[in-house]
C-alpha cells in the first residue's frame, strides 16, 4: 500500500479550505450566540451502549473499537445523542430551557461519494426543556437565519410531523420490518415500489391510499387538506394540527417563504428518536440535504432525564460545496422536476444566459437523479419542486 494514502471516505483539507471552514464556523457561532445558545463539547467517541440507547441498533453504520478494559466504543455518528447524555449527566439541576450549540466532526460508515464522507463536520443547536409550536418555530427559523447569513438565498426548509406517518401505521397489523421498509420508500419517493409493497400487506385500502399519497404531498397549507381519511386516525389528525400551529408560528417569524410542507420528509431511519415536527433544508444546487432536525421528546428520558427537546444539525461540508458552486457560476446543468412546463421555462432562461442545460425527460424523482449524479461533478443538478 502507498504510505501516502488515507482511509476511504476521509480527506485532507488544504489551507484555503480550512480558512473557509473556520469563517463559516465563526459565523454560525455568532448567530447561535445572538439567540442565547452556549457552546458545549462532547468526546469524539462514546460507549456503544450510549449510542444505541439513543439512536437504536444500526451497527453497520458505526465505527467500533474496543478499549483496553474491554469496553466497546463507537466514534460518534451524530451529536444529538451525545448532548442528550451530557444533559442527563451534568444539567439536571439547571434551569430550563437550556440552549446549547456545537461544532464537531462525526463519523458514519457509509459508501462515500460527492457530498458524503465517512468523517464530516456538523454545527447545530439543541433547545432542551421547551415544548410546543413556538419552540419548534424557533429552531426552524434559526435554521433559515443561519442559511441566509451563510450566503444562501435559494433554499427551502421542508417540514413534516412524524406523528402523521406513525399514526397512519399505528393500527396496521404489519411487522416492524415492513414499517421500516415503507418509511424508507416514502422518504425516497419511490412510488412504484411503495405501491407494490403496500399491495402485499393485509391492511385496509383506505390506509394504503393514504400512505401511497404521502410522497407526493408537497407544497403549502393546502397539503394538509389532501391527506385521505384523516378523520379515521385521531393520532394523525392531532399531528396535523400540531404541524399547522408550527407553520403559523413560522409565519409570525417572517420565514414562511422558505418553508414547504412535505409529507415525504421522515428523516433518517437510523435516527429514529423523533417524536414531532421534523425538517430538512435543501438548496437546488445540491441534490442532498444541507441540514436536518426536529423534535425528540423521549430521547433524554432514555438517559434518566425526561425532558422535551428540539434541534438541528447543518452539514458544513455540503454547505461549503454549495457556496463554492455559487462562486464558480455553474455552466452545465441537469434539470429535473415534476412540472414539465416549469422545467421548459427554466431551461430556456438558463440557456439564454449562456448555460448548457440537459433536461430530464424521464420524470425521475430527486432521489433517482441524485443517484445518477453521484459520480458527475462536472454537471450541476437543479431540481424544481412543485
Amino acid at each position: 500500500m502507498d504510505n501516502r494514502q488515507i482511509p476511504k471516505g476521509l480527506r485532507d483539507l488544504l489551507p484555503e479550505e480550512v480558512k473557509n471552514r473556520r469563517k463559516l464556523e465563526q459565523k454560525a457561532m455568532q448567530i447561535f450566540t445572538s439567540y442565547g445558545y452556549r457552546e458545549v463539547m462532547t468526546p469524539t467517541f462514546e460507549f456503544l451502549e450510549v449510542v444505541e440507547t439513543g439512536a437504536g441498533k444500526h451497527r453497520e453504520r458505526l465505527f467500533l473499537f474496543m478499549d483496553r478494559e474491554g469496553g466497546i466504543l463507537s466514534l460518534r455518528p451524530e451529536m444529538t445523542v451525545s448532548i442528550a447524555r451530557l444533559a442527563a449527566m451534568h444539567l439536571q439541576d439547571s434551569s430550563y430551557p437550556q440552549r446549547l450549540f456545537y461544532s464537531a466532526n462525526v463519523f458514519r460508515h457509509v459508501q462515500p461519494h460527492l457530498a458524503q464522507y465517512r468523517e464530516f463536520w456538523q454545527t447545530g443547536i439543541e433547545l432542551l426543556g421547551a415544548s410546543g409550536p413556538w419552540a419548534d418555530a424557533e429552531a426552524i427559523s434559526l435554521a433559515v437565519k443561519l442559511l441566509q447569513e451563510m450566503g444562501l438565498s435559494d433554499f427551502k426548509i421542508s417540514i413534516n410531523q412524524i406523528g402523521i406517518f406513525n399514526g397512519l401505521l399505528a393500527d396496521a397489523s404489519i411487522s416492524g420490518d415492513d414499517k421500516d421498509e415503507i418509511r424508507r420508500l416514502v422518504e425516497k419517493k419511490d412510488l412504484v415500489e411503495l405501491e407494490r409493497r403496500l399491495e402485499k400487506l393485509a391492511m385496509p385500502d383506505s390506509w394504503k391510499e393514504s400512505i401511497a399519497r404521502l410522497p407526493v404531498l408537497h407544497g403549502g397549507l393546502e397539503v394538509l387538506n389532501k391527506i385521505p381519511y384523516l378523520e379515521q386516525h385521531s393520532a394523525t389528525e392531532q399531528a396535523v394540527k400540531d404541524l399547522l400551529r408550527v407553520y403559523e408560528a413560522l409565519q409570525d417569524y417572517g420565514v414562511a417563504e422558505h418553508i414547504v410542507i412535505d409529507m415525504g420528509v421522515l428523516r433518517e431511519l437510523e435516527l429514529d428518536y423523533y417524536t414531532g415536527v421534523i425538517f430538512e433544508g435543501y438548496s437546488p444546487e445540491l441534490g442532498y440535504g444541507l441540514l436536518g432536525g426536529g423534535r425528540y421528546d423521549n430521547l433524554l428520558g432514555k438517559f434518566g432525564f425526561p425532558c422535551p427537546a428540539t434541534g438541528f444539525a447543518l452539514g458544513m461540508d455540503r454547505l461549503a460545496l454549495v457556496l463554492a458552486r455559487q462562486e464558480e457560476e455553474p455552466r452545465h446543468y441537469l434539470l429535473g422536476g415534476r412540472n414539465l412546463r416549469d422545467m421548459v421555462i427554466k431551461a430556456e432562461q438558463l440557456r439564454s444566459e449562456g448555460k448548457t442545460v440537459e433536461m430530464d425527460v424521464e420524470g425521475n424523482s430527486r432521489e433517482a437523479m441524485e443517484d445518477k449524479m453521484r459520480h458527475r461533478s462536472d454537471i450541476y443538478l437543479l431540481y424544481l419542486e412543485d
